[in-house]
């Protein structure tokens, strides 16, 4: 035997150990009795994980609001238009974010109207003004078009050739939060897939506690802002024909540096139910245009009940917050959060720290608000509003999370906050399209049938490669072992996940598999039968071989490309395993089944090879 035969069959030897040792751990998970030593289930963490149809579990089906990022990035523009417009009016400078004083300057020369999800109507006071919009300004987003022009208006939308691509866009950076949301729960075997415009998470095993608890933190929009309080306006003391269960008070508040004390009104409503009756009545006056479109009308628990009646301090309440516009300072620039204790109160609060950028934004706008109320906004409800007592630097802030709850209720809170906060928010809000727990029983049922038909076919194969080829269909056997060995090893090192199409993929691929050794087998044979020697038969049966086997293989891989670009869920699984099982059939069949040929031809020195 020469140098070369001993270093490939050390190195398919090496192999096998490997791919034992990687499936140990996932075999473990079948009988406890087969649980491996600590390293090696530390070093080969990853496993096969069974499949929501075999274990059952959750599936969570969500839909993407898509035609809210259209509308985001509408108003993306628009704001950016205005602050743009302000520099050439010569009212705001170059480069600085827009104060409430500039902006309301720039609106008594322009009027902005967001129409439909995708137009922007640009107003001009003035001819003059309207000249400062020019075809480059316009062109410079790339995404936007003018739709017609007059004398001083202008009529902007959204370029058709770039809905496609922010709904696309929107959906992966959907699913790519979601996901995150979903690792940091260390819900390894969960899945998250994208069709369409819906979300799929699928979670096998869940119990009904997991279920809750993953349907609660994935559907949180976790959309955080920071928004300051306008105490000034007198939008609610307006209102009028206030519905029952709903009243008006009013507080002496900080308006500014110059402004120490003044009467600020607010909607509040009590009791039962009062959180839904306040949004109600809100989202009526939103609906009707009541409130102006460069503020907002939020709601927030009012911690503390009835100051006025100790009976009632933990009565729950609720009240409006009157804002100004959008917000500045969003959770998009969180570089960290995390939980802490407030040891003042004995509560827990989430601790935010902003990215250098958000850190700049977040002290410009504390700066220009001093003695004014901040808003802490999180998922359009105001979780608290404290007052700016001097610029915030060091990108640092605190959100409290309120209301007469027990300590561990507040810190289950405040961690599933942590993980969406991280995580990062959906940039868009999502919808439940379906949301059910699977049984395991007809998983089950599916797993032993899938399984055992497996099994039969296995056997099956194995007994007439043995009886049809003999000595050479021993070779072929321990080849379709070999395969299918390190097709599972692959597996679990990939942390792949076993369905019951993944399964029907196997048994296909053990075909496969004998595929390779018949093409060979059948070569070898027919040289034999030529007269040649053992040695010379092998030699020429693989290289007539090869480019058959290659053939046939590669035209099955093709197919299971296209079930991979074109097919959904269980059956790109099915395309993935066939692809893989492809990939470690061709390796044994040719590579492998050659060792254990030469060491017959020329470690043995067999004569008369018996293959049928």
């Amino acid at each position: 035997m020469n140098r070369g035969w001993y270093a490939r069959f050390i190195f398919v030897v090496a192999l096998v150990v490997s791919a034992w040792l990687a499936l140990w751990p996932s075999l473990a998970s079948l009988d406890p009795k087969l649980e491996p030593p600590k390293a090696i289930s530390d070093f080969f963490s990853a496993r096969i994980s069974p499949g929501l149809d075999i274990k059952g579990g959750m599936r969570l089906m969500y839909e993407v609001e898509v035609d809210e990022a259209i509308r985001d990035r509408r108003d993306l523009r628009a704001d950016q238009l205005t602050r743009e417009l302000g520099e050439r009016f010569g009212i705001v400078p170059e480069d600085e974010t827009p104060t409430r004083e500039q902006l309301a300057k720039i609106r008594e020369r322009l009027d902005v109207k967001l129409v439909t999800d995708r137009e922007v109507h640009l107003q001009f006071k003035s001819a003059d003004d309207r000249g400062k919009l020019d075809h480059d300004l316009v062109s410079s987003y790339g995404d936007l078009r003018q739709l017609s022009d007059d004398a001083q208006k202008v009529v902007l939308t959204v370029r058709p050739d770039f809905l496609e691509r922010i709904r696309e866009t929107a959906v992966e950076q959907a699913r790519e939060t979601i996901a995150n949301r979903i690792d940091a729960l260390g819900m390894k075997e969960a899945s998250v897939t994208a069709q369409d415009t819906n979300i799929i998470v699928e979670v096998p095993g869940a119990t009904e506690a997991e279920f809750d608890r993953v349907r609660e933190i994935v559907s949180k929009t976790a959309r955080l802002e920071f928004q300051i309080v306008d105490d000034e306006a007198g939008f609610i003391a307006g209102l009028s024909d206030l519905p029952e269960g709903i009243t008006r008070a009013a507080e002496s508040v900080s308006a500014g540096v110059t402004k120490p004390s003044v009467s600020s009104s607010y909607l509040v409503a009590r009791g039962e139910g009062a959180r839904q009756k306040l949004a109600t009545y809100v989202q009526g006056l939103i609906d009707a245009g009541k409130v102006p479109e460069d503020h907002e009308l939020l709601v927030g628990e009012l911690e503390g009940g009835d100051p006025e009646n100790p009976a009632k301090q933990r009565e729950e309440a609720w009240r409006t917050w009157y804002l100004f516009g959008r917000a500045q300072v969003t959770g998009q620039a969180i570089e960290e959060a995390f939980v802490a204790n407030d040891p003042q109160n004995n509560k827990p609060y989430v601790a935010v720290n902003f990215n250098s950028e958000g850190a700049s934004a977040f002290g410009d706008l504390t700066g220009r608000n001093v003695k004014r109320r901040m808003a802490i906004v999180l998922d359009d409800r105001v979780e608290s509003a404290p007052v700016i007592q001097t610029e915030i630097g060091g990108g640092r802030c605190q959100i409290t999370l309120g209301g007469f709850r027990p300590y561990n209720e507040i810190l289950n809170e405040a961690r599933d906050l942590v993980i969406v906060l991280k995580a990062g928010a959906l940039p868009v809000p999502i919808r439940p399209a379906n949301e059910q727990m699977i049984g395991p029983t007809l998983g089950t049922d599916g797993i032993q049938k899938g399984a055992m038909g497996a099994m039969v076919g296995v056997v099956l194969v194995l007994f007439f490669m043995l009886f049809y080829y003999q000595v050479a269909g021993i070779v072929a056997d321990l080849m379709v072992v070999m395969n299918l060995l390190f097709l599972l090893s692959a597996m679990a090192v990939f942390g792949a996940t076993l369905t019951l199409p993944g399964i029907a993929a196997i048994a296909l691929n053990i075909g496969m598999a004998v595929d390779a050794n018949v093409l060979i087998t059948e070569r070898i044979r027919e040289e034999l039968r030529n007269g040649k020697s053992t040695r010379s038969a092998i030699d020429q049966g693989f290289a007539r071989a090869f480019w058959s086997i290659i053939d046939s293989q590669f035209t099955t891989f093709l197919a299971g490309v296209v079930l991979f670009q074109f097919g959904t869920g269980p059956i790109k699984g099915f395309a993935i395993t066939l692809m893989l099982g492809i990939c470690t059939s061709l390796f044994t069949g040719v590579f492998c089944s050659r060792i254990f040929f030469d060491w017959l031809a020329q470690g043995l020195r067999v004569q008369q090879l018996r293959v049928g």
